[in-house]
């Protein structure tokens, strides 16, 4: 499922359904918190700039979300520079499903390899960022590779050399301790409620489920 904000002009309403078909989400504008909550902005021509303005708290130069523009053939011409950004597909008014969902892919591919699930927990693989229930969690990098690797490896219990060797790839300075020191702060920034995903097999390592 692509999470999406829509922003369509009355004639172009009908897209809806076919938005449906091509398992896009809607996301109300009002229940977006963090920028990664929608990955995908559908828009008609005649509301792109008002759906720019809508997103201006959660774009930047840095997360330019990927857009699909529809476009009355009559409006063509005006808006054929706009596919010069690489971000931006643009559709006929016109287009039947097949081509909607070319247009799509083209901008997020497969947005499920993209996405990792575990309970309330998000990870976005594009953008390195994982999000616990709608809070944004401020993961240092080597934070994040952990918890990914336990969300891709759940239900085995991992020496702390083994976990040096896969989320470190090498043996690191500081040794198993690095492992405990990350775990633990892993766990705090997981919150209470989740800090027990990560469990301590005494005397082995650690598990994740």
């Amino acid at each position: 499922m692509i999470d999406a904000y829509i922003n369509l002009e009355n004639p172009h309403k009908g897209f809806n359904s076919q938005l449906k078909d091509v398992e896009i989400n809607k996301v109300e504008i009002k229940n977006i918190i963090n920028a990664n909550q929608i990955n995908l902005v559908i828009t008609s021509l005649s509301k792109y700039g008002e759906t720019k303005k809508n997103l201006s708290n959660f774009e930047s130069s840095n997360n330019l979300y990927p857009t699909l523009i529809i476009v009355d053939d009559k409006d063509f011409e005006q808006a054929i520079d706009l596919i010069k950004n690489p971000h931006i597909e643009l559709t006929s008014s016109k287009s039947k499903l097949e081509e909607l969902r070319a247009r799509i892919h083209a901008l997020v591919g497969d947005a499920k390899s993209e996405i990792l699930e575990f309970k309330d927990l998000i990870i976005n693989l594009k953008t390195y960022e994982a999000t616990a229930g709608k809070q944004l969690l401020d993961l240092t990098f080597m934070e994040y590779e952990l918890l990914r690797f336990f969300v891709e490896n759940q239900n085995i219990v991992w020496s702390r050399e083994q976990l040096l060797s896969e989320v470190w790839s090498y043996d690191y300075f500081g040794g198993a301790r690095t492992v405990d020191v990350h775990v633990r702060r892993l766990r705090a920034k997981l919150g209470d409620s989740r800090k027990d995903w990560v469990k301590t097999v005494h005397s082995v390592g650690y598990k994740f489920n």
